[in-house]
């Protein structure tokens, strides 16, 4: 638990809140940069990249913009491939095309078709906008579907930090009735969202990220204000605060010694979902910091990361088990689900 004392003194210093703040991501980004990536290859002759295809024309602070989006095409088949859409992370300000999983590896050669997106800065658009973008995105792949053999009734949506917050709530939105813009989702895999806005600093782990008394904090650029300030916006951009019935599956993903967003949230959506009874699987990796699926760790045949999953299917509404992360985790969730468990139960 955190320390009450020094949250108080934190909480009228706010200089002293920023300048740790900003001490815990300048950390959490140099061990990132050097973390080794896994070897840059060309992709296989047999996987197709179309890159920067224009789905949505959007409006900016300097005027209109372009979101685009690069498709990864599996070999064809005789059946429609499933699709996942990748969405990068990067405090809902700073997310590019490209960072993160390689997605050629992952899935694009398993016979899934990849997608990697664009949407709006925070800087350039306030919410809803970046909502808006996913499913416009999503709307686009619908009429892409005939020319490139893609199943729309099997899309899952998967994304990091930022992009897993919006990963979420476009997987709620696509499950509502009265969301008629959105289209459905089969499955969403998060990995370390923000869950809840309105209750990051109280979520923190001891040494995290503050971020009610932080200007800088990305939550701040995201709503045009603090939080706390604007509770129906932050409720209303919280997938804590979206269940809705009929939620589809969803993994969470979370290190148990993130500093820059507190595990905390991962399990306030995990308990929304098992009393909404939906389908839900948290995966606490042990020992992990912010920022785990971009880096090449987890993607070695001898995983270093072990988690220990939850997952709302047991006979007392929860069970658990200890598991080692893989990409094949990931996979074999989006395979129970947008194909139906081919490979046995």
């Amino acid at each position: 638990m955190n320390d009450p004392s020094a949250a108080s003194a934190a909480h009228h210093d706010e200089a002293a809140v920023r300048a740790h703040n900003a001490k815990v991501t300048q950390r959490f980004m140099e061990g990132l940069s050097k973390t080794p990536r896994p070897p840059a290859t060309l992709p296989p002759p047999r996987v197709r990249v179309i890159r920067d295809m224009v789905f949505a024309r959007v409006a900016g602070t300097e005027g209109e913009i372009e979101l685009r989006m690069d498709l990864y095409l599996p070999p064809r088949s005789f059946a429609p491939a499933p699709v996942i859409v990748w969405l990068p992370g990067g405090g809902w300000r700073m997310q590019r095309r490209g960072v993160g999983p390689n997605l050629t590896r992952l899935f694009a050669q398993r016979g899934y078709a990849m997608v990697d997106i664009d949407y709006r800065p925070s800087t350039v658009a306030v919410w809803p906008a970046q909502l808006d973008d996913v499913t416009a995105a999503l709307r686009h792949l619908r009429r892409l579907a005939p020319e490139h053999g893609l199943d729309t009734d099997a899309i899952g949506l998967w994304g990091s930090s930022s992009g897993a917050h919006l990963a979420v709530l476009a997987g709620f939105a696509g499950a509502r009735p009265d969301r008629t813009d959105a289209p459905p989702v089969r499955a969403v895999a998060a990995g370390y969202p923000s869950t809840d806005l309105l209750s990051l600093s109280e979520d923190a782990l001891p040494g995290g990220i503050l971020s009610d008394q932080d200007p800088d904090d990305p939550s701040w650029g995201l709503l045009g204000g603090r939080p706390a300030d604007l509770p129906d916006l932050a409720r209303d951009a919280s997938p804590v605060h979206q269940v809705c019935s009929g939620a589809p599956p969803t993994l969470l993903l979370h290190g148990d010694a993130d500093l820059v967003i507190g595990p905390a949230q991962a399990r306030r959506l995990f308990d929304a979902l098992v009393a909404a009874d939906a389908e839900t699987h948290l995966l606490l990796v042990h020992g992990v910091d912010h920022g785990f699926l971009n880096t090449a760790a987890w993607e070695n045949a001898e995983s270093p990361h072990q988690a220990t999953l939850l997952s709302s299917r047991g006979a007392a509404g929860s069970r658990e088990r200890e598991v080692t992360l893989t990409p094949g985790l990931v996979e074999r969730f989006f395979d129970r689900h947008l194909r139906g468990d081919p490979w046995g139960a």
